[in-house]
């Protein structure tokens, strides 16, 4: 059993784990343990057998002390009867109610963080706690399952409108230090739209309040106002596949540090990520095919930096 209840970045670090384990143990009966905001994420996951959902509290708008405790015994019920041998706690931050949860599970083996104090990026960081199980070597690309229906469903979409061969941009972000400016991206756009380029918006969806992740709607629409007379636009997401087949449909994503970064990537969409200096290392877009700039902070990042980037990246695809 994995465990990994953080962030949807989090869990998607968290993928070459799965796969190592499964190349390791190919008969193991492998299951993940996530919260059900990101449980999407796992759909087709050819690695995994089993999801086991958790909701997180600050995540039940409408939850009871009751529906909470119903709830738990419901997740302990499965977990027991799926008899797990050992549990890897993957968050950077084991939580007590987790570990607890595992023993009451009848999981004897716990594995977690090793505590090294390698400034390691959280892929490698993840892959590591292998070690426990004598699985080495080098992590394997996150890979994100995408359905064929959803990715053709998103690129006809695209398509009809004219704009199979755009750019992505995202433009949310969880903390305030990684939010990009809109003027920033408009200012993109109009420098991009000289240049024949065309522009696809992602957000997350909903309002500044939304318990999963803070909702973007209305900078959507206040930077779709701003090119309102520009090749931009809008793409809404209602879940995370429909974002992930939407941002494997655009050639490229323009995005500040989070976790469409690292679904990007894992669709093998090239990125150029938006991030601040001291997060780079840890949380960067993992591979070969990807560029980071990077500042003190996002909003510190200026545009002609980033369409020079952008410029790079359309030449390398051949666009």
């Amino acid at each position: 059993l994995v465990i990994r209840r953080d962030n949807i970045g989090d869990l998607v670090c968290t993928l070459p784990l799965f796969e190592g384990l499964r190349q390791h143990y190919p008969k193991a009966h492998i299951g993940a343990l996530v919260n059900s905001y990101n449980a999407p994420l796992l759909q087709g996951n050819p690695f995994i057998d089993q999801v086991h959902i958790y909701t997180k509290s600050k995540h039940q708008i409408a939850a009871t002390a009751l529906s909470v405790g119903r709830d738990r015994l419901t997740l302990l019920a499965g977990l027991r009867k799926s008899h797990y041998r050992a549990a890897i706690h993957a968050g950077t931050r084991v939580r007590a109610e987790m570990r607890i949860l595992a023993r009451l599970a009848g999981i004897k083996n716990q594995i977690l963080d090793q505590a090294d104090d390698r400034p390691l990026h959280e892929v490698e960081r993840v892959f590591g706690l292998l070690n426990t199980l004598g699985i080495t070597g080098i992590p394997p690309a996150p890979r994100l399952h995408v359905a064929a229906s959803a990715l053709g469903t998103a690129r006809g979409l695209l398509a009809t409108q004219g704009f199979e061969n755009a750019v992505g941009l995202h433009i949310s972000a969880r903390e305030d230090e990684n939010r990009w400016p809109l003027a920033n991206f408009a200012e993109l756009i109009k420098l991009g739209a000289k240049q024949g380029l065309k522009f696809v918006v992602f957000w997350s969806p909903g309002n500044p309040s939304r318990p999963e992740h803070p909702g973007d709607d209305e900078r959507a629409q206040a930077l779709l106002h701003m090119c309102s007379d520009l090749p931009v636009m809008a793409y809404p997401t209602a879940d995370l596949p429909a974002l992930g087949a939407g941002l494997a449909a655009v050639r490229t994503l323009i995005g500040s540090d989070g976790g469409h970064c690292h679904m990007a990537a894992a669709v093998s969409t090239p990125v150029i990520g938006l991030y601040c200096t001291h997060t780079v290392t840890l949380w960067r877009p993992w591979g070969q095919s990807h560029t980071v700039l990077s500042a003190k902070q996002v909003s510190d990042i200026p545009t002609g930096m980033a369409l020079q980037a952008m410029q790079q990246a359309i030449t390398q695809l051949g666009l």
